[in-house]
């Protein structure tokens, strides 16, 4: 046979030698929707059949390589990375475990955002490009395929793939935990995992998303009544930082069903992480700083606005009185935000130690306090506005600033300053209560106190300085206007605050705050009325007496009801979807492999909804979201919440708003603090980085 011939038979077969291998798996893209809405999410599956002694490999493959795909999507279209099912071991002849992967017929699943301008009534096209490594036993070859995906546009509620969805549901995928619970601890080259639940753990295996534990090494597990302790080696070529456990742990329940338990747990103990932030803690000295620089900028803040209202008019009222009194009154102020905060900060260092779970911030997770600030305010809006005038007597919550410059007045107004502004966070303010909430008292009450001068220095500034007081204007008839026009603010305070009782309580309990809002300007005019006749007058004593107590009756209805009440209904469209924070469904995020974004607000913190408002729920940070696949995670700390108090503290940080971006790959460890003065600007260069 002449060479020329013989070469290419040569090619020839081993052309139909590679043809032939490379059928040992196909591939085919499926929709678990057979229609979708413009906007919605919707599962493509990447379907792979094996044949018989053949497979495939996973995220972290061992000795292998994990399939990929590659998306050629139309305009304004997002796919996720593979959220990977529960792998199986991979094993050699001879028996020894060689990678993790899957064989047989096997679902990929993919969440895909649709286009919010995709045509009704159209089939659009999906494209992309999948490689794999198919291997039977150690004989491996490289497979690939370019697929296509008609997905149909509709806008009616999707319908089920049947075939397709009983598929994923036979599919085992990593489950969030709930109901378990995990620990990791290392000691030396070591690594011990106790996870403890309501479930058999039959033939358990880890499977690590890195390569801290390898894939071929020997694990220990001791089961025993739900109770299971692994013992696993550290790779001795490890070169990441070893400061969290991560991976599925694999097992056969009672049921004889495999499962996989999701695993991110920080280590702890022995040269573990111990759970690090990689956030190093500040020194006193900065932290100090920080609180004064905090505390002046926190008069700029929103949640501050009724009392810069309030000692606005002080202030034009000060531009007349004598020098010593206006001195006077800047220092009582002064003491009153200090000895507030220093209090305020007892009370929380307290309730950590007993109680724990509790953050900067909590007396306005108390519906209690919301509605009593709520009847506070309304009571100063109404005595700006003439209802009815109070003497010395009701300076302990700062209305005599309408009437005199008493030393009660000006301290108790101090008072109402920081229990107003203490739902805030200003920039260089989070970080001083972070580092405070993890020194001895003595320098935590250090830092608070801090923290009040610097809220109270512009004030005392003012009020103290030679000279300053030519700055104020004349008084004059002016005044009147300007105390009616302040009381707004202070409605329009307490108006937000029974909002945030409805969110607290629901729309019933909002709805009772404003009944008692209304009882108080009664209450008020009665008391008004009484003031104006000059004499003792018994019918409208009894009216206001009579209102009083119907508001307490009514405060002690919201005091019966719970937070499964509450809850508000929005017409407004969500731009993209939100996961309620929780451990559990920050990890499943993490290991999709996907860049995520995680904002921790309540209802009572103003600079959260103002942050919301101009940067996170905007049209063009929800297209940079579609753009990145990026999942959205919301921690709402309007209630209590303990999972929320932990990784505030674990990012050293005392309350909200905080801000966290997540790179593909991170950890829950490993989130990007970002500014708590947010803008879409900033959003956007955390995902480019």
């Amino acid at each position: 046979m002449p060479v020329v011939v013989r070469i290419n038979l040569f090619f020839f077969l081993l052309l139909l030698g590679t043809a032939i291998a490379r059928a040992q798996v196909t591939a085919e893209l499926v929709v678990a929707d057979l229609s979708v809405e413009p906007g919605r999410r919707t599962t493509v599956v990447l379907k792979l059949n094996h044949d018989p002694g053949w497979h495939t490999y996973w995220l972290s493959p061992g000795i292998g390589e994990a399939t990929s795909i590659e998306w050629n999507l139309p305009e304004d279209w997002v796919a996720s990375a593979i959220d990977w099912p529960v792998p199986r071991k991979i094993y050699t002849q001879t028996g020894d475990v060689s990678g993790h992967g899957f064989d047989g017929e096997q679902y990929l699943p993919m969440d895909v955002i649709v286009s919010p301008t995709a045509p009704l009534g159209e089939l659009v096209t999906l494209g992309a490009t999948v490689k794999w490594l198919m291997c039977e036993y150690e004989s491996c070859i490289p497979g690939g395929a370019a697929l296509e995906l008609e997905i149909s546009i509709s806008d009616k509620a999707p319908s089920k793939n049947a075939e397709v969805q009983a598929a994923l549901d036979a599919t085992p995928m990593p489950e969030a935990g709930e109901g378990f619970d995990v620990a990791a601890t290392r000691d030396g080259d070591t690594m011990s995992l106790s996870v403890s639940g309501d479930a058999t753990f039959s033939e358990p295996h880890f499977f690590s998303f890195d390569e801290l534990v390898w894939h071929d090494v020997s694990q220990e597990f001791d089961v025993s009544d739900g109770q299971l302790t692994a013992t696993l080696p550290i790779d001795d070529y490890y070169e990441g930082e070893i400061a969290a456990l991560t991976g599925v742990l694999a097992f056969t329940d009672g049921d004889g069903d495999y499962r996989g338990l999701l695993i991110n747990a920080p280590l702890t103990g022995g040269n573990g992480g111990a759970g690090s932030t990689g956030l190093a803690t500040i020194s006193i000295w900065q932290a100090l700083l920080f609180a004064l620089i905090g505390g002046v900028i926190l008069n700029l803040m929103p949640c501050v606005l009724p009392i810069l209202s309030m000692k606005a008019l002080s202030l034009a009222q000060a531009s007349g009185a004598d020098a010593a009194l206006v001195r006077r009154e800047g220092i009582y102020y002064s003491a009153g935000v200090i000895v507030s905060f220093v209090a305020l900060a007892g009370v929380l260092l307290m309730a950590r130690s007993v109680l724990g779970g509790v953050g900067w911030g909590f007396h306005l997770q108390n519906p209690m306090v919301i509605l009593s600030l709520a009847l506070v305010m309304a009571a100063v809006g109404f005595n700006l506005l003439g209802v009815f005038e109070m003497g010395l007597g009701f300076g302990g919550v700062g209305q005599n600033l309408t009437a005199g410059h008493s030393a009660k007045a000006s301290f108790f107004t101090g008072v109402l300053a920081v229990v107003v502004a203490a739902p805030c966070t200003a920039p260089f303010m989070a970080a001083a209560i972070g580092a405070a909430l993890v020194q001895p008292v003595p320098v935590a009450m250090l830092i608070f106190a801090t923290l009040g001068l610097g809220l109270a220095f512009p004030y005392w500034l003012v009020t103290n300085v030679p000279g300053a007081r030519a700055w104020l204007p004349k008084p004059g008839a002016w005044m009147i206007t300007l105390q009616q026009v302040l009381a707004f603010p202070m409605l329009a305070t307490a108006i937000w605050l029974l909002w945030v009782l409805g969110g607290q309580r629901g729309s019933d309990a909002m709805t009772i705050g404003l009944i008692a809002v209304l009882l108080l300007g009664i209450a008020g005019w009665a008391f008004g009325r009484q003031q104006v006749h000059g004499t003792p007058r018994v019918r409208w004593l009894v009216t206001a007496l009579t209102a009083i107590l119907l508001i307490s009756g009514l405060a002690a209805q919201i005091y019966k009801m719970d937070d499964s009440e509450a809850g508000r209904v929005s017409s407004r469209k969500a731009l993209f979807e939100e996961t309620p924070y929780s451990p559990d469904a920050l990890n499943h995020a993490l290991s999709s492999g996907m860049p995520v974004f995680a904002y921790f607000t309540a209802d009572w913190c103003v600079t959260c909804k103002v942050n919301e408002r101009v940067a996170i729920k905007t049209e063009a940070t929800a297209a940079l979201f579609q753009q990145q696949g990026v999942s959205v995670i919301v921690g709402d700390w309007t209630n209590q919440n303990p999972d929320i108090t932990e990784i505030l503290v674990r990012y050293e940080r005392a309350g909200v708003p905080m801000y966290l971006y997540f790179a593909p790959g991170s950890s829950a460890d490993e989130g990007q603090l970002l500014p708590q003065i947010l803008t879409s600007g900033v959003i956007r260069e955390a995902l480019s980085q």
